[in-house]
């Protein structure tokens, strides 16, 4: 059974984002995407699925830099083999009706494993995002402490001025 292909526009439509984002992400992410004879490029549900989860990260506050980091554990070998990617999409109905029920328990191990990386690169993602943010805070403070001094001289070097110019 040949795996349903859609073009970049069609992938994008159903990502809700723009084409170009997705060979953005393609590109900054190291995303492994499959191209047919021609050189062109092909999303299969996975991929899809796989660009939902990036958005919804983003969503989240991650950065990518944070999310290139999930990605080696989400792809396990080379596009094309049968066991190259996580079955994302794969529902607990079809892989009943598959007759593999001991395949539906791993579904659900794998899906419950990618939900703890995914929250664990979230919380990491928005602690270290914590983390900047009150580097900067602090750093703005300490820049805004440093001009208020350097007024403060400033002012009483003018003001010593003028009392010497009253004085001659």
């Amino acid at each position: 059974m040949e795996e349903e292909r859609y073009t970049v526009s069609q992938a994008a439509e159903l990502a809700g984002v723009k084409s170009y984002v997705l060979r953005y992400w393609e590109e900054e992410l190291n995303l492994r995407i499959a191209r047919n004879e021609m050189g062109h490029r092909y999303y299969t549900r996975y991929d899809i699925q796989l660009f939902l989860n990036i958005k919804e990260l983003k969503r989240r506050g991650l950065q990518l830099r944070a999310i290139r980091d999930v990605i080696p554990s989400i792809y396990h070998q080379a596009p094309g083999s049968p066991y190259s990617k996580v079955q994302l999409l794969t529902t607990e109905k079809e892989v009943e009706t598959a007759d593999h029920t001991k395949m539906g328990v791993q579904y659900s191990d794998r899906m419950q494993e990618f939900q703890m990386i995914l929250d664990k690169l979230i919380t990491l993602g928005l602690q270290e995002k914590s983390k900047d943010e009150l580097r900067c805070r602090k750093l703005d403070e300490a820049i805004r402490h440093h001009q208020r001094v350097r007024r403060e001289a400033a002012a009483a070097e003018e003001k010593k001025t003028k009392t010497k110019r009253k004085m001659k």
